[in-house]
């Protein structure tokens, strides 16, 4: 099972730097590392909060961004998920002022286990695309693979994210992303992940590389 999910990484990869290659005429490719710390509590056993600070670095590794978000998820029935999230955004220039975004989201996750592997789909209604700085509104549609590895700490998953306007502009991007998950010690795991955002009505493409710690109390 180790090595079908290491081919199927590898082959991802592949033809998704395959694509940016015979595309790199056309398309402009935006590079982006971001670092965040997860911290999430559990008041009751169906309630679950989290505060999440977070650092965006652009191609030359100067902050392009950094955002602070809380978030409140609460489970009525086992395989659902329901959440609320706000974020705070400040986007410092050295020429103009800095701007500073609030930002929210309501989201519904579906889940299903089959032995070890655990399939999520989320519908997520927010008024941001991550990183684009935007008025509109967006419906996300959010399915992930999640493979918890016998006797082992570490924890792969694959996911694709779709971001539909509300405004009738139809498909704005697609997100593709790889990644996992290492167990420290208890309730403490480190995350490494590789997203590619590719534009519906853009010349352009976004490589994100992201790291992370996350602590549950």
């Amino acid at each position: 099972m180790i090595k079908s999910i290491e081919k199927i990484s590898w082959i991802a990869m592949v033809l998704l730097f395959a694509f940016t290659t015979t595309k790199a005429q056309e398309l402009e490719n935006e590079f982006q590392t971001r670092t965040e710390l997860k911290l999430s509590y559990k008041p009751l056993k169906k309630l679950k909060l989290s505060f999440i600070p977070e650092l965006r670095f652009d191609e030359n590794f100067s902050l392009d961004k950094y955002l602070f978000e809380g978030g409140a998820e609460y489970k009525p029935v086992k395989f659902l998920e329901l959440e609320a999230t706000y974020r705070f955004v400040v986007n410092p220039r050295d020429i103009k002022d800095t701007e500073y975004f609030n930002r929210y989201a309501f989201s519904a996750t579906a889940k299903k286990d089959f032995n070890r592997l655990e399939s999520a789909f989320r519908l997520r209604y927010s008024n941001d695309a991550d990183d684009d700085i935007t008025d509109k509104e967006f419906l996300r549609y959010k399915a992930r693979l999640k493979y918890d590895i016998a006797n082992c700490k570490i924890t792969p998953f694959v996911a694709t994210e779709a971001f539909q306007q509300l405004d009738g502009g139809g498909l704005y991007k697609m997100r593709y992303s790889t990644g996992l998950d290492y167990k420290l010690f208890k309730k403490n795991y480190i995350g490494v992940s590789y997203r590619f955002d590719y534009y519906k009505n853009e010349y352009k493409n976004r490589h994100i590389i992201s790291l992370g710690y996350k602590i549950k109390f």
